[in-house]
């Protein structure tokens, strides 16, 4: 069992005893929670964390903590740490339970200079676990992923208002003046004087700006350039008093051990497709956007979720970025006529090809396999009660990278496919040799050498087995977006068969839910439920609600509409009605109402041409022949009859046979 470090020890005795001369913050009505500071960021928001500040007010904190009377040395709890982005033009606040980690370790270090008895390298997981602070070296580093470091600065005086941190340097100087000066005085404003400016008992000058003490409790500081200098000298010919930026020792709210973000109970992995290649972090920031997303949702839909105490986190997987494959060869062998479109398929496509060559297949899987392993592994360690609460893992992956997790869940090999062909082919051999002594002689001969290869494939698979082992725990939901799943399934043989259930796709032992999510206009996405029941060919997929729908019915309750039977002298109406699918519903109802090609489409433009070929269908309509008829007919009935013999009595069974398909 690990020791708490000597921060953490701080840590427990500052939440376990507080000092009865706990000072008042310098709340102000100006003041903003750092909730509301966070969201108004122009930066990326990292929703990851939630802010006890944002319940109080600020103009109400003064009277929720025992003033301050003397100017003393900053508890931990009053100064606050920030971190900034690369490229950012704001500093963000850590939470209270992290900015109390870093101050607690922070005071340790300075401490060990002095006894040196505390590891300087050791760092303070942050932000709901996704980076670690580096102490020493003020860095704020990614766990997960690379090329994402941001500075981290210690906020012990801020500007009023927006309350960002002043530099560290100048924070160090005024600090030490300040203490210096004033340690012990009772804490006080100067007083309103009638005419002139407040006398200054204080002041330290640096480059651009100075500040002035006009009490102890009173420091302002005024920008040393032209401008600033012209108009106090106009406010002071008219006696009025300076202009300047207040600064407030101290951060506006305390932090609390209590402001951190809950346990994670589900670990969601986020697997990119092809096109990694061409912007390698590109999947890092698409994660961050999943996790605010799903942080805004929850919060909007689902507010009942804040008191469970439990969260899903996400984790962006990159498998592309460290494969070499083959090299340069396939830019060598480019032409350099239109360089630029055939570069972006070489970044992108190829990967299809790659993962469909038995010389890199296994090298791509690996690579995979290998990274999920890993960042599974770093999980647990930083985060040892997930396993031990039973915590769930799931897999939202996209295009390509969907077919490498699915054939990694099952342990899914070419060579199979190869051996079932190998069997099959000797068995019709040996049916059509009956009565023929010398070719069963043959095929015999055949057998033993395709068995004796059977017995060194199966020992290579055991070796294999030892040094490549599976993924380290079950999936309990794989999320297939934009897949083209099902077509590597058709292409190695997957057939519907009998009633049909998710086993025969993947078994529920080892992933309990598949979801097959795609938008009816992407290329390569296609559909699942025909290779479990065949008839669902015939049916319509179903629609997600969009989030913002008024009235979202139970999908359980969604009755499934089917396509058209026949085709022939209806193609036009199926092609009228995909296009009105693929148009969707702008409430997001999630129901796919039937069309009729005859009915114009209620705000569709006028077009001339569309109103002389729907004429021109009404009129064919109108004249069908006594066959055409007739196929109408059979197509009723047909439609009446599937609908007799497909009958679910529990929903809930429907669901668990067919992949759910959905529109974003």
């Amino acid at each position: 069992m690990d020791l708490p470090s000597p921060a953490d020890v701080a840590i427990m005795s500052l939440s376990t005893s507080r000092s009865s001369s706990t000072p008042s913050l310098n709340g102000d009505k100006d003041c903003q929670s750092l909730d509301s500071f966070y969201r108004s960021s122009e930066e990326d928001d990292d929703f990851d964390t939630v802010n006890l500040d944002e319940y109080i007010k600020p103009s109400l904190k003064r009277y929720l903590y025992p003033q301050k009377e003397f100017v003393e040395e900053l508890r931990p709890e009053e100064v606050r740490w920030f971190y900034k982005h690369e490229g950012g033009k704001k500093w963000t606040s850590f939470i209270g339970y992290d900015s109390l980690r870093i101050e607690c370790r922070f005071r340790a270090l300075k401490l060990s200079n002095e006894n040196g008895d505390i590891d300087e390298n050791e760092r303070i997981l942050v932000r709901g676990g996704l980076y670690e602070v580096d102490v020493k070296n003020k860095k704020c580093l990614p766990v997960y992923w690379t090329e994402d470091e941001s500075d981290i600065v210690r906020g012990v005086w801020f500007e009023e208002g927006h309350w960002q941190p002043l530099d560290e340097s100048f924070s160090i100087q005024i600090e030490t003046e300040h203490l210096a000066k004033f340690r012990g005085h009772r804490l006080e404003e100067a007083p309103e004087s009638a005419k002139g400016p407040k006398p200054v008992i204080h002041n330290i000058r640096f480059k651009d700006f100075h500040v002035d003490w006009n009490a102890t409790n009173e420091i302002y500081k005024y920008n040393e350039s032209r401008s600033s200098k012209m108009i106090r000298n106009v406010r002071q010919t008219l006696g009025w008093q300076k202009s300047g930026t207040r600064l407030r020792r101290g951060y506006c709210y305390e932090a609390i051990m209590d402001d951190k973000p809950p346990d994670i109970n589900h670990l969601v992995f986020v697997i990119h497709g092809i096109g990694q290649k061409m912007d390698t972090g590109s999947i890092v920031r698409c994660t961050r956007e999943v996790r605010d997303r799903v942080k805004y949702m929850r919060a909007k839909m689902f507010p009942e979720f804040d008191t469970v105490g439990q969260r899903a986190e996400f984790l962006p997987v990159q498998w592309r970025s460290s494969l070499k494959l083959d090299g340069d060869t396939v830019e060598s062998v480019t032409p350099h006529k239109m360089k630029g479109v055939r570069s972006v398929l070489n970044s992108s496509a190829m990967d299809v090809l790659y993962y469909t060559s038995p010389l890199y297949r296994s090298e791509i899987t690996n690579s995979l396999r290998t990274e999920i392993t890993r960042l599974y592994h770093t999980f647990c360690s930083r985060h040892p009660y997930f396993e031990a609460s039973n915590g769930k893992v799931s897999i939202v992956a996209h295009s390509l990278g969907a077919v490498i997790s699915f054939d990694i869940i099952t342990g899914w090999n070419p060579v199979n496919l190869y051996d079932q062909l190998m069997n099959s082919l000797l068995a019709e051999e040996e049916e059509d040799a009956c009565g023929n002594d010398e070719l069963l002689l043959d095929i015999n001969v055949a057998k033993a050498k395709v068995q004796d290869l059977e017995l060194l494939m199966k020992s290579i698979r055991d070796r294999q087995g030892k040094v490549i082992q599976s993924l380290p725990f079950n999936v309990e939901n794989l999320f297939s977006i934009g897949s083209p799943l099902a077509v590597f399934l058709a292409l190695r043989g997957v057939r519907p068969q009998g009633i049909g259930s998710q086993d025969h796709i993947i078994p529920t032992s080892l992933c309990k839910r598949l979801f097959n999510i795609f938008h009816p206009s992407d290329p390569v996405a296609y559909r699942l439920e025909p290779l479990i029941l065949k008839h669902y060919s015939t049916i319509m997929p179903l629609h997600i609600h969009h989030f913002s729908a008024p009235k979202k019915e139970p999908y359980s309750k969604i009755p499934s509409r089917a396509y058209a039977a026949f085709t022939g002298a209806l193609d036009e109406l199926t092609k009228d009605k995909t296009k009105f699918e693929d148009n969707g519903d702008s409430e997001g109802s999630g129901r796919d109402e039937p069309t009729d090609p005859s009915v114009q489409v209620k705000g569709q433009k006028f077009s001339l041409a569309g109103w002389f070929n729907n004429r021109k269908k009404k009129e064919a309509a109108d004249k069908l022949s006594a066959e055409l008829q007739m196929m109408n007919k059979i197509g009723k009935e047909y439609e009446t009859q599937m609908q007799k013999e497909i009958i679910y009595t529990d929903q809930d069974e429907l669901d668990k046979t067919a992949m759910m398909e959905h529109l974003f």
